[in-house]
């Protein structure tokens, strides 16, 4: 337990750290892509992933690590990445961003995190478990689950597009608009560099996988309600430690305080997180799990519930606020 402990708490630590300081929610990024035309966050998101992708497919290469990806549930992926994405807005923040705003002191936060972790606890072991199977039964042919063998491509060539073509589109942008906190230019690498060290960090352990939210948030659930302690592992560990990490971001730069939204706006972001997390454990993975670590191992699945994601808190968007 001490070395689980010692190899998941700081990631957490400096991942929330980072997030807070550089404002970074994949729900702000994707709807802001709506709303404003403004592709600030997403940019910072594009370079996160390109970091990590290049990095962790470069320790593979080389044996230090295994990169794998998820089967190619593509009906879970779809109905579970389009709930999630409307539940984010109703929520008020992606699973990354509410639970990071935890360490700022945001009220609704800590209900949306709780719904959250109701709704991934209901679908992974309680009564939304059954639809949530259903959905996941729809399994294409596993070879079919990784970008390189949906499209035919080389591994190599497909991280060249991805990269290349990633790398090309942020080279172009304007110059990073100055705000409160990091600029999306450095907020893209700290998150990069962390999701990288996710991957090796847990591997020590044999986990071979990066950064997850839903998973974590699940089985903190189940151990404060059970005592069950096999549900504490590397992701418990890392998860706990993301609004530590804000905390001591927003003290240090006086931006905590405790605050706290109406009555009805509350019971919306409890509404909000139960959705995100059955959204997200149908899925298979949340904007973290899929659209950071997932599409980093090239998984078919995980950007295919990007792409839902994206759309849904876009549909959620307009029929919560644009249409007002």
């Amino acid at each position: 337990m001490i070395k689980i402990l010692a190899l998941g708490l700081p990631v957490g630590l400096v991942l929330g750290y980072a997030l807070q300081r550089g404002r970074f929610c994949m729900y702000t990024a994707f709807r802001d892509l709506l709303i404003s035309r403004d592709a600030t966050l997403f940019r910072a998101y594009i370079l996160a992933l390109i970091i990590q992708m290049a990095i962790i497919h470069g320790l593979d290469a080389a044996g230090f690590l295994t990169v794998r990806h998820f089967a190619f549930t593509w009906l879970a992926a779809i109905v579970g990445g389009s709930i999630f994405g409307v539940g984010i807005t109703l929520a008020g923040g992606c699973s990354s961003g509410s639970w990071y705003r935890v360490g700022e002191g945001m009220v609704g936060s800590w209900v949306a995190v709780m719904g959250y972790g109701l709704g991934v606890a209901a679908t992974f072991w309680g009564a939304l478990r059954p639809a949530a199977g259903y959905l996941i039964s729809f399994e294409a042919p596993y070879d079919m689950g990784s970008l390189q063998g949906l499209t035919g491509l080389p591994k190599w060539a497909v991280l060249a597009i991805l990269i290349g073509g990633g790398g090309i589109w942020l080279a172009r942008a304007p110059r990073p608009k100055v705000f409160t906190g990091w600029p999306w230019t450095k907020a893209g690498a700290a998150i990069g560099l962390i999701a990288a060290l996710a991957w090796v960090s847990s591997a020590f352990i044999g986990r071979n996988y990066g950064l997850s939210f839903t998973g974590p948030t699940g089985s903190l659930v189940r151990y404060i309600t059970t005592g069950q302690i096999s549900a504490v592992g590397w992701g418990t560990w890392m998860i706990m430690g993301v609004p530590l990490g804000a905390f001591i971001a927003a003290s240090w730069s006086g931006e905590f305080k405790w605050r706290a939204p109406a009555p009805d706006r509350m019971v919306k972001q409890l509404i909000g997180g139960i959705m995100m997390g059955f959204g997200a454990a149908t899925a298979g993975g949340c904007n973290i799990g899929h659209s950071l670590t997932g599409i980093g191992a090239l998984s078919a699945t995980s950007l295919l519930a990007t792409i839902f994601i994206i759309l849904g808190s876009w549909l959620g968007t307009y029929l919560f606020f644009m249409r007002r």
